[in-house]
């Protein structure tokens, strides 16, 4: 029976072996995926998951745009969703959640406001007497 250490050697060794066939696989996948595409074949891909383009920095320019109006959860929402449609359904939400809790927005009356963009005391009064009338 072989020791541990010659064990260790022999996987080592079968380790390399399988990364070496996957290194030379992954050359020939690309030049069959570049053969295909200069042949006019767009369904080819390189498989895996696409990433989404970045939404923080999507949110955050919809953020800087309302200004002190503010915006609830469901209008920055669809506003993100005109500039990345690929956008996951709680994105959004969560990214609002996570920059609120960063200290970059505040929350008042179900609406997000940049830090410092918020309404006054005396405004958030008026809109509530607003909203009980």
């Amino acid at each position: 029976m072989a020791s541990a250490k010659d064990q260790m050697k022999m996987l080592q060794a079968e380790l390399e072996r399988v990364r070496d066939e996957i290194s030379k696989l992954k050359v020939e996948e690309a030049l069959l995926v570049k053969m295909l595409g200069k042949m006019g074949d767009k369904t080819v891909s390189k498989g895996g998951r696409t990433r989404s383009p970045a939404v923080k920095p999507v949110v955050l320019d919809i953020m800087k745009e309302v200004d002190g109006r503010g915006a609830t959860t469901a209008e920055v929402d669809e506003r993100v969703r005109h500039v990345v449609p690929s956008v996951a359904k709680d994105t959004v939400g969560s990214i609002l959640s996570r920059l609120k809790s960063d200290g970059a927005l505040t929350y008042i009356g179900e609406r997000y406001y940049l830090k410092g963009k918020e309404p006054s005391a005396e405004d958030v009064n008026a809109m509530a007497l607003r909203m009980i009338k």
